[in-house]
């Protein structure tokens, strides 16, 4: 039997399936490109989000810390006074006396901490020890707040509103008998490497 000239001539030439295979490698690059983009742009912002919870929760620390600022100075494992306040330990940004630690458990310790704060090249650690007068065996508890972090300066209000960037002040160290006073309200200027500075006014309680 033979095939009439409509049915030999059925199919595809070389050509048409060249340019079916072109313009399927190209949606394909297209649509791979739009994927890639969209994972990309996903894993972008989840790095953001995460960076901001990370200094959400930082700027909360600092808030609860600096609000509940007490006058109650401590003694160290020598006998030594420390201050309610300072800024004059080489090895912490801040030192001080926090109260409001809150305690659900009913351990055997009051509601007041020693804290301090210090960079370990550029993170930012949150000490503190269980009691305010410390003994030799003292446990030391550290926590990273946040990392990439270039500096964290402080500023303090004092009853004269006049900002100090050292507590206690000069005046007060070189009193015969320095006071317990704390500052009306402290500042905190948080350098970051990505996101630049931040600022937080906080009023202290007292």
């Amino acid at each position: 039997m033979k095939l009439n000239s409509s049915a030999r001539l059925s199919g595809f030439t070389l050509i048409e399936v060249i340019i079916a295979m072109s313009i399927f490698a190209i949606v394909s690059l297209l649509a791979y490109t739009g994927l890639h983009s969209v994972i990309t742009s996903k894993s972008h912002t989840e790095g953001s989000l995460e960076r901001l919870r990370e200094l959400q929760m930082t700027m909360l620390t600092l808030s609860g810390d600096m609000q509940q600022l007490t006058d109650r100075k401590g003694q160290d494992a020598l006998g030594g006074t420390l201050l309610n306040v300072s800024t004059q330990n080489s090895d912490y940004i801040l030192t001080f006396t926090r109260g409001g630690w809150r305690n659900p458990a009913n351990l055997p310790r009051s509601t007041l901490q020693r804290v301090a704060y210090r960079l370990d090249e550029d993170k930012l650690i949150r000490l503190y020890w269980t009691h305010v007068d410390r003994a030799d065996d003292e446990q030391l508890v550290e926590r990273t707040l946040i990392s990439n972090i270039e500096s964290l300066e402080l500023r303090f209000l004092d009853d004269k509103n006049q900002w100090q960037t050292n507590w206690p002040t000069a005046n007060n160290l070189a009193s015969a008998t320095p006071s317990n006073a704390l500052p009306i309200a402290v500042e905190v200027i948080l350098k970051m490497h990505d996101w630049g500075e931040i600022r937080r006014l906080i009023r202290v309680a007292n």
